[in-house]
């Protein structure tokens, strides 16, 4: 059995093999780095339409509050006797 694993064959086999299952670990990891490129794209993008939303409800709070106090500070036609 020891004189087996010492064969030249099952050795460059062995190395053979060896290259190979590398090869396919740098190419997932290249693929991985090319997801995560994207992944970091849409969260960027994310952000700013987060941001731009954030802008334009806080604009439509202030008019909003604004419209209240001009609707509050005017007299109410319902109780006016005519």
């Amino acid at each position: 059995m020891e004189s087996l694993i010492l064969e030249p064959v099952v050795q460059y086999g062995f190395l053979g093999f060896s290259a190979v299952l590398l090869a396919i670990v740098v190419w997932l990891v290249q693929k991985l780095l090319g997801v995560l490129d994207k992944t970091n794209k849409v969260i960027a993008a994310n952000t700013e339409a987060v941001h731009t939303l954030r802008d334009l409800t806080r604009d439509l709070i202030q008019t909003n509050r604004s419209l209240y106090d001009k609707v509050i500070t005017r007299p109410c036609i319902a109780g006016l006797e005519t």
